[in-house]
């Protein structure tokens, strides 16, 4: 049991963060499955091992491929495609997590900027203040923008280990 109960842990977790990142569960069971195999699984293979029907999978395995989660592979003289995970927790952290937020900040910089340029020819206090609230946002909005593009943009965990000791030390460097 204790192997078969690991394997279920991994995928109930691989679902769980999916599902916390906004995605369909099987997203995660499919990442669990593949992340797991030895060797690449072809469409049938991880149907059977999640349990989903082939279009459904099918259309996880698309998106997961496009995100970087999984990766396509082509055996010589076989004309079914094999799928396997990227090891790294990093990319599913990546794909899934900082996308995430990277949607969030680029959708709240096109509504600000459709706000301001609603304002455009108004006067009066509430729009001036309006104005300045936006504008506030705006900046803190780029500021979070170019902290998630720094973490997805240095992976190298000693760049990271060091910024955070800089920021947790309260001296400027």
């Amino acid at each position: 049991m204790g192997v078969d109960e690991a394997k279920r842990i991994i995928m109930d977790h691989f679902a769980g963060a999916a599902r916390r990142f906004g995605f369909n569960e099987l997203y995660g069971y499919i990442y669990g499955v593949l992340f797991l195999a030895r060797e690449p699984m072809s469409l049938g293979e991880i149907a059977e091992a999640t349990g989903y029907s082939l279009s459904h999978v099918s259309t996880a395995l698309k998106f997961m491929e496009r995100i970087g989660l999984v990766v396509r592979i082509k055996k010589p003289g076989d004309k079914k495609a094999y799928f396997r995970a990227t090891k790294l927790l990093r990319e599913w952290r990546q794909a899934a997590y900082y996308g995430k937020i990277m949607e969030d900040i680029q959708q709240t910089r096109a509504n600000l900027e459709r706000a301001l340029k609603e304002l455009e020819g108004e006067e009066g206090e509430e729009a001036e203040s309006i104005r300045e609230s936006i504008t506030l946002v705006m900046r803190r909005n780029a500021l979070a923008e170019r902290i998630i593009r720094f973490l997805i943009e240095h992976e190298d965990e000693e760049v990271l280990e060091r910024l955070l000791n800089c920021l947790e030390s309260g001296e400027n460097r």
